[in-house]
């Protein structure tokens, strides 16, 4: 599985930051609703910058807390929020299936592109369940990783190498069955939206594009792909770039669910 070391976790924030990232952003911020005075849990924060959007929407006397496995998200977390009100944003190490908040604590939780790298799931929704307050709403995401396409004309080598990234998450079909799993958890489905991203450039501040340099960590130590054919697919995917076809997709699936 990948390593959300400090490099890979810069990637993501920059991908969160291109233009598909952006508008995935304000889709669960629509489904989550946020009202001032509300108490957020965020879960897989990462560096922390869905929690910061957050924050802004429960202003003035609301607080997000950002919590997530990696010390290294967190510190880099609590670096890019240097200067907000620490009473309205904070984050902390903590381990999506084991919180350490109190029974009904939140007004709202999220869950975004977490659950496909948690070895226990369900265990993650028992918790987001258990520290929300009755009606308390949680918006959970995540992207069918069999989804994630980039066009190159090695066919033969780009689907080893959609293949190896797909499998760097523990689920990588996880988003097939979140409705299974938050009916199993006691939540009522309130909504569905399903967001495609499509970009049809292969340029530095695209989604398609930071993200394929940042899984060169993971791709260049599976042996079904290493070093070599890791630099031949991205010069590939350049080519395609000064060529016009360049192509990158992915499909992801969110829902809001109500305790």
């Amino acid at each position: 599985m990948i390593q959300f070391d400090e490099e890979h976790l810069e990637a993501i924030e920059r991908q969160r930051h291109s233009a598909s990232g952006a508008a995935k952003q304000r889709r669960w911020m629509a489904l989550l609703g946020p009202h001032p005075g509300d108490r957020v849990v965020d879960v897989g924060c990462g560096t922390g910058p869905f929690s910061r959007l957050v924050a802004e929407r429960v202003a003035p006397d609301g607080h997000v807390v950002g919590v997530d496995v990696a010390p290294e998200a967190i510190d880099l977390a609590n670096q890019l929020a240097d200067g907000t009100d620490r009473g309205l944003l904070s984050f902390d190490v903590a381990d999506a299936a084991s919180l350490s908040f109190d029974d009904a604590t939140f007004d709202g939780a999220v869950c975004i592109s977490v659950l496909d790298f948690c070895e226990e799931p369900e265990a993650a929704l028992l918790e987001l369940h258990r520290v929300l307050r009755p009606g308390g709403r949680l918006v959970v995401a995540s992207s069918d990783q069999d989804t994630r396409v980039y066009y190159s004309h090695d066919r033969e080598l780009g689907r080893r190498v959609m293949q190896a990234i797909a499998d760097r998450a523990h689920d990588p079909w996880i988003a097939r069955r979140l409705t299974h799993l938050l009916a199993v958890t006691g939540f009522h489905q309130l909504d569905e939206v399903v967001v495609t991203d499509v970009e049809h450039e292969f340029r530095p501040g695209g989604a398609g594009y930071v993200l394929a340099h940042g899984f060169r960590d993971h791709l260049v130590t599976r042996p079904e792909i290493g070093e070599e054919s890791y630099e031949a697919w991205l010069a590939d995917l350049d080519s395609c770039e000064r060529q016009g076809c360049a192509f990158y997709s992915v499909t992801t699936y969110g829902y809001l669910a109500q305790r």
